[in-house]
């Protein structure tokens, strides 16, 4: 009975066993019904998961998930964190370790995960849509990746997500609205996608959002005024390009009572701030550069007293700068330049001893700077220049020991300089050229300068250049060109001058005097830091010669020695520096003797060699042809240079400006055929020497650089050479700003400067050129200026010449042209302003349209079969057929009374002597016809003209006649 009952008791047990297998098999089937990521139909372990994650990498350069592998437990793998107690993973970070491939749909079955962090990697595909399961996901940050397709809306599950981190991936499509399904997000980082269209509305509803991202991005439209119920938010950047909104800030701003950091910089806002920014009372930062904002800055901006930067900079702000902005207790930042501020500067600026940085630039701002700008010792950068600044530098500056940069160039300062200014300790870049600073250099006091550059050019110092300066250990730069400077201290090169990293000294435009052997300069000592030395004193007052101490400047790469009284020969070994010399000017000396023929063999990097107005001598020497290669300006203009013409100088293409002017070369210049490669020749200077024969233009197609219109082919000046130096040599830097080419232009002598990326001209006048002007000159339409006068030209003037329509100045004059003027150079050349065609054998009507109405009776003289204005010659027409009817006003001051005044006064004179004899009706018939016959033979053009005039005027009085009975009728 007992055994009965226990057995039915065990049956029992096993028929209840039985129905809970069976209910808890239906509710798993459940589970896979509804959850759409298991129903594969089993749950694939934290283990195997992983180790499908790490398949989907196909790249792992710094070996991070070697540790992923069967033989330990994956809570132990980098980069996962467990629960302590579950053994669940929570945390997967493999953050910044280069990883490549794609993110797995796996990890879906780390169920527990709380935060994924895959960021800055090298990651790509879609954003697996499987990442919606985990319900558990507090922080997702695939940032810095290159995810790309769009955000996938199942990703609005993940309700309990607080941080999306989506920032510098490849994201299309617009701002997702399946993250305005988020509740609880507190952070939002959508920027640096390719995420276009409008901002939604939507982004208004979030109830704990304090950061939220959209910048950098392809946004439009206006700003969504729903963005004002974001009253949580501490840090908004909606700006940077491509964003291109429409529209200002929308007033509803002024709600964000929280907000620390505001950034819309750069995405084409426009209008005036609104007075509601006053509101932000936590703003800390903001930042509206490059936009299009107008109007004046709000004075309620006075009201962010917890300001520490404000950047309004690359706007078209106007007005005064608020004096409030001076009384911001916490500004330590303020960055208004480029705008057109005007007024004061506002005077209490830096009084709360937290300035950092001040960025005024390209305004008109007026008045005095202020002076308490490094009141707390802060000031690290400060940036006034180009502005109409006056006034002195405040002494207070001299004493800002955390000063690191001072701009100020393009003022009217005035006054001295503060005495400690250039020996402050932090102090790297000075640059005050351009205003009317005068007095003396301040005397430093301090050995310890970290000053880079010093700038000081285009004032009015005057005195001595101390000595200091040259003890600068860190000095790179030295321009104080332009002043009034009169001596240098001896001791220039003290034992106390360590070697120096000087790589521009610019002294030029001074008064400094002295042999300049005395300059005890030790060049050996300079050694810049990657690029070549810079040596520029022109226009000054050294005499004596050239000393042979510039041959020990081993990183010599430009060299600016005109305009000063120098004497003697050119070294030779400063012709063989080629090797690394690029520039070299050494015009307007009275240097002497012949040019070293010893340019070097190879390589040779000159690129400039002016040696105009001095007493040179000799030949132009051969070894300037092995300057092949980097070669652009050659100017030996006025010197005594006899030789033939330098045709092995028609193989170098780089040539651009090519002057002999004023030498005694001679002979033709039939070698400049259709080998010569000079396509980027844009002065040919051959003036007022004693060439002869034809000048062969029919073989210049090669001439590019006087044919292409459209800024030369968009070839600027001088650049780096983009070839390789092999270590051999410093790059070679652009010197065309230093260029000055002597030319004649318009009947002057002038010195032009960066000529070489708009001028072009041709000058080949005072020599023997004869033959026809070549047609094909008229390819030449980028020339600028034409000077064939004083030559042996012949034959008519090409009608071709009208084609250069660039053409400002024309100079033929002194030649043996005939033929007329064509038409065609006054239909063409309409920016001519200067034009010479005197003492030739030119004939006919001067054109009358465009600029050669503005020309006088000097562009003409010396032809004297030319006729009509300018010149006092009337053109006669030869037509004599019949010309329209004149007004009757118009008709009696048609005829020339000066042809009629003769044959008039004889007819009436004779009329009268033989009165008597018209009385008779038969001798009438016969005076008449006998004095018409006289007055025809004698002249004809007048009695057919006064005939035409009464033919019409008996025409005219029949038609009036005629017309007067049909209006009776």
């Amino acid at each position: 009975m007992c055994f009965f009952i226990t057995s039915l008791n065990q049956i029992m047990e096993v028929k209840r066993n039985t129905k809970m297998q069976l209910l808890l098999s239906l509710l798993i089937m459940c589970l896979l019904h509804v959850h759409p990521t298991l129903s594969g139909g089993y749950l694939l372990s934290e283990y195997r998961a992983l180790l499908s994650i790490k398949s989907s990498i196909t790249d792992d350069p710094q070996s991070a998930l070697s540790t992923w592998n069967t033989s330990t437990s994956h809570c132990t793998w980098s980069g996962i964190t467990c629960h302590p107690s579950r053994r669940r993973v929570t945390i997967l970070d493999l953050s910044d370790l280069r990883l490549s491939g794609t993110l797995s749909p796996d990890l879906a079955h780390l169920r527990f995960l709380s935060n994924l962090c895959v960021a800055s990697n090298q990651l790509s595909g879609a954003i697996p849509a499987e990442l919606s399961s985990l319900s558990a996901l507090r922080v997702l940050n695939l940032s810095d990746n290159r995810f790309n397709g769009r955000f996938p809306s199942q990703l609005s599950l993940l309700k309990n997500l607080q941080v999306l981190d989506l920032y510098d991936n490849d994201l299309t499509g617009d701002l997702p609205l399946a993250v305005t399904q988020m509740p609880n997000l507190r952070h939002l980082h959508l920027g640096r996608n390719f995420f276009s269209g409008g901002i939604p509305s939507q982004f208004g509803q979030w109830k704990f959002l304090e950061y939220l991202d959209v910048s950098n991005n392809e946004l439009g439209g206006p700003i969504p005024q729903e963005i004002g119920n974001l009253t949580n938010l501490r840090e908004l950047y909606i700006g940077q390009y491509p964003n291109m909104y429409e529209g200002s800030i929308p007033s509803e701003i002024g709600n964000l009572s929280e907000l620390v950091i505001f950034e819309a910089s750069d995405c084409n806002l426009s209008g005036e701030i609104p007075p509601e920014i006053g509101n932000l009372v936590s703003l800390k930062s903001l930042d509206l550069w490059y936009n299009v904002f107008t109007g004046e800055i709000p004075p309620e901006i006075g009201n962010l007293v917890s300001l520490k930067s404000l950047d309004l900079s690359y706007n078209v702000f106007t007005g005064e700068i608020p004096e409030s902005i001076g009384d911001m207790p916490e500004l330590e930042e303020l960055r208004l330049w480029e705008n057109n501020f005007t007024g004061i500067i506002p005077q209490r600026l830096g009084k709360n001893g937290k300035l950092q940085l001040l960025y005024l630039s390209s305004n008109k701002l007026t008045g005095t700077l202020p002076p308490d700008m490094c009141f707390g010792n802060r000031l690290e950068l400060l940036y006034t220049d180009g502005n109409l600044l006056s006034g002195p530098i405040p002494d207070s500056l001299g004493r800002c020991e955390s000063l690191s940069v001072i701009r100020m160039e393009h003022n009217f300062l005035n006054g001295s300089m503060p005495r400690d200014l250039f020996g402050l300790p932090n102090l790297t870049h000075v640059l005050l050229r351009n205003n009317r600073l005068t007095g003396k250099f301040p005397i430093s006091s301090r050995n310890v300068s970290q000053l880079r550059t010093l700038d000081i050019s285009d004032n009015k110092i005057h005195g001595e250049l101390p000595s200091w300066i040259w003890r600068l250990p860190d000095l790179q730069i030295l321009n104080l060109s332009h002043n009034c400077l009169e001596t240098l201290d001896v001791n220039l090169n003290s034992s106390q001058t360590s070697v120096s990293r000087l790589r521009i000294i610019d002294l030029h435009s001074n008064q400094l005097q002295g042999q300049l052997s005395t300059l005890t300069l030790n060049f050996q000592n300079i050694i810049p830091r990657g690029q070549p030395f810079s040596f520029f004193i022109s226009r000054n007052k050294f005499d004596g010669t050239i000393p042979m101490s510039l041959c020990n400047a081993t990183y010599l790469g430009a060299l600016d020695l005109s305009h000063n009284h120098l004497t003697g020969t050119i070294p030779q070994c400063l012709i063989e520096m080629s090797t690394r010399l690029s520039m070299m000017d050494l015009g307007g000396n009275n240097l002497t003797g012949v040019i070293p023929d010893s340019f070097s063999d190879y390589p040779c990097y000159l690129q400039i060699l002016v040696l105009n107005g001095n007493q040179l001598e000799g030949e132009l020497p051969k070894s300037l042809a092995k300057c092949n290669k980097y070669l652009k300006v050659l100017d030996v203009g006025n010197n005594r240079i006899q030789d033939t013409f330098p045709c092995y100088l028609k193989s170098i293409d780089t040539l651009r400006v090519l002057i002999l002017r004023a030498n005694q070369f001679y002979g033709s210049i039939n070698c400049l055929d259709a080998n010569t490669t000079w396509s980027n020749l844009q002065i040919l200077d051959l003036a007022s020497n004693h060439f002869v024969g034809k000048f062969p233009i029919r073989d210049f197609s090669s001439w590019k650089g006087m044919i292409v219109t459209k800024n030369n082919a968009g070839q600027p000046g001088l650049r780096h050479s983009e070839s390789s130096n092999n270590g051999k040599a410093l790059p070679l830097p652009d010197y065309s700003s230093e260029i000055r080419v002597n030319l004649t232009l318009k009947g002057q002598e002038l010195e032009l400067v960066k000529v070489l990326t708009i001028y072009t001209s041709l000058d080949l006048s005072c020599n023997s050129f004869d033959g026809h002007i070549p047609a094909e000159i008229g390819e030449f339409k980028a020339l600028y200026a034409l000077n064939l006068s004083h030559n042996a030209f012949t034959g008519k003037i090409p009608q071709a010449l009208g084609n250069v329509t660039a053409l400002e100045s024309l100079d033929l004059s002194s030649n043996k042209l005939i033929g007329e003027i064509p038409q065609q150079l006054a239909d063409g050349l309409i920016f001519l302003s200067t034009l010479n065609l005197s003492f030739n054998q030119l004939v006919g009507k001067i054109p009358q349209n465009n600029q050669f109405t503005t020309f006088t009776e000097s562009s003409f003289e010396g032809n004297i079969q030319l006729c009509d204005f300018p010149m006092k010659e009337k053109c006669i027409h030869e037509e004599l057929g019949p010309s329209p009817p004149p007004s009757k006003e118009s008709h009696w001051n048609s005829i020339d009374w000066d042809f009629l005044s003769v044959e008039l006064g004889f007819v009436f004179g004779f009329g009268i002597f033989i009165g008597p004899l018209i009385f008779w009706k038969r001798w009438r018939k016969r005076y008449y016809k006998h004095v018409d016959d006289i007055v025809f033979k004698m002249f004809p053009r007048t009695y057919i003209r006064i005939e035409n005039h009464r033919r019409r005027a008996y025409t005219n009085q029949g038609r009036q006649a005629r017309r007067n009975q049909g209006g009776r009728d």
